[in-house]
């Protein structure tokens, strides 16, 4: 649920640590937030399971609390309908993973402020609008995929497609099903990780009424919703092995039978299917049925990760400024080089929530390095940034580039170490690992891994 335009967002903020809840709520209300604290695990799971009240709009969830932790919350509240923001100061890249794995909007780490917290949440909870299908993108990477997708789009055998989490997989789904006979028939999307293992095959296939202990009406399966549409599983190596024959059976015969019914129904619609895992060592491991592992790979397509197309990164980002924001936003040639030079390990899901943020924070019509490398702070997943090699052109700008003795321009040197000269030369004034990190407005952690990156030690006693 998005909230009205004139009234506040309302936030569940759960933590166990009650000076995190009272110094955190007390930011958020001062930024226009309703705030209401909760303790724990068990308690986080009563407030979102709560259909009844005035209801939240967006939940903050910490990812360890002594009772129930943040990522069982997820696994047993997965018929919410709000967005969760899951902070840690314990966490690791599996756990990110899994978080958004269970339907987390986003991951972040501690320790965070307000000012980064508040555009996420705002972000969370904005109204998504017309759903964009634009596959964007000019790389050769990008171009091939689309030119695929193409050619998928005429088809009506099943289609997998595979990549790393955040690649697009949904926008490509999205994408053959507007450029398809069954454009004007319903999409429909389902996240497989998200269905609890005891409603798959009702959700799936439908119920009759009687069929169950609670099934008090007939229930219309997600098969029979999609008519002569598409039909997107997403992250389809959670479907359990149990419900794969069936699933099989739909494909090969595209007949299905709900759950109580005796009579078989037809299903006239196209599947597509997603996953980020590799599905042949999901086979080879006994979780994923091999027939069902063909059968879905008739169309298979891996959509590049955005680091292997990054000139892809400025158009995308330029794409998606201009469709979630209200003005137009001018780059400066500091913020390219920063957004170049990023890894994009959530590859393109985190450009586009990049550019929400960037559409919030931006003053005066202009993204510049800063405000980018800010926004990127709270990145759990960042690694080393890739050297760019480019000429500095401003000395200003520069962190005191070194001239070069013949022409008296600018040295060419890579930003990566112009960036370790820079901080050299402020760990060796403070002393303070702590207090650099200030200065430069970054996480602390976020310094220290730069610095075991480059193999200097800082004794910090």
């Amino acid at each position: 649920m998005t909230p009205d335009a004139s009234a506040p967002c309302r936030v569940l903020l759960i933590d166990d640590d009650e000076a995190f809840r009272i110094a955190m709520g007390k930011a958020l209300r001062r930024r226009g937030f309703e705030v209401t604290p909760i303790s724990g695990g068990e308690a986080a799971i009563a407030a979102l399971t709560e259909t009844t009240g005035e209801p939240h709009h967006v939940a903050v969830l910490d990812l360890r609390m002594p009772d129930v932790g943040g990522l069982e919350v997820l696994r047993r509240t997965s018929a919410r309908t709000l967005p969760v923001v899951v902070l840690t100061g314990h966490g690791s890249v599996p756990d990110a993973v899994e978080a958004m794995r269970l339907g987390a909007h986003t991951f972040l780490m501690k320790p965070l402020d307000a000012e980064a917290l508040a555009p996420i949440l705002a972000d969370a909870v904005a109204p998504a609008g017309a759903v964009d299908d634009s596959f964007v993108g000019e790389a050769p990477a990008t171009r091939a995929a689309r030119g695929v997708l193409e050619r998928l789009a005429q088809a009506d055998e099943p289609i997998l497609l595979t990549g790393e989490t955040g690649t697009g997989k949904e926008v490509a789904a999205r994408f053959v099903h507007r450029r398809s006979r069954r454009a004007q028939a319903p999409f429909v999307p389902v996240n497989m990780a998200c269905l609890p293992r005891e409603l798959v095959e009702s959700e799936l296939f439908g119920h009759a009424r009687g069929s169950f202990t609670g099934a008090d009406r007939r229930k219309v399966g997600l098969l029979e919703e999609t008519g002569e549409g598409t039909l997107f599983l997403d992250e389809i190596a959670e479907l359990p092995i149990e419900h794969q024959p069936k699933l099989l059976r739909v494909i090969e015969s595209r007949m299905y039978r709900p759950v109580g019914e005796t009579r078989e129904r037809p299903f006239h619609g196209r599947l597509v299917a997603a996953t980020h895992r590799d599905l042949a060592e999901e086979v080879r491991r006994g979780r994923f049925r091999q027939d069902l592992f063909y059968r879905l790979q008739v169309l298979p397509l891996s959509l590049p990760a955005l680091r292997e197309r990054p000139d892809d990164i400025l158009p995308i980002l330029t794409h998606w400024l201009g469709a979630v924001g209200r003005r137009p936003l001018e780059l400066s040639p500091g913020a390219c080089e920063a957004l170049l030079r990023h890894d994009w390990p959530g590859n393109v899901r985190e450009l586009v929530n990049l550019a929400r943020r960037l559409t919030l924070f931006a003053e005066n019509g202009r993204v510049d390095a800063p405000l980018v490398r800010k926004m990127l702070a709270a990145n759990p997943f960042a690694g080393p940034a890739h050297p760019t090699t480019f000429p500095v052109t401003a000395p200003s700008d520069a962190a005191g580039a070194a001239l070069d003795a013949e022409t008296g321009e600018p040295e060419a040197i890579t930003l990566e170490d112009l960036e370790r000269r820079h901080i050299e030369r402020l760990l060796g004034h403070h002393r303070n690992v702590t207090r650099v990190a200030e200065i430069l407005d970054i996480n602390r952690r976020t310094l220290q891994r730069k610095l075991r990156a480059w193999g200097i030690d800082v004794d910090e006693s």
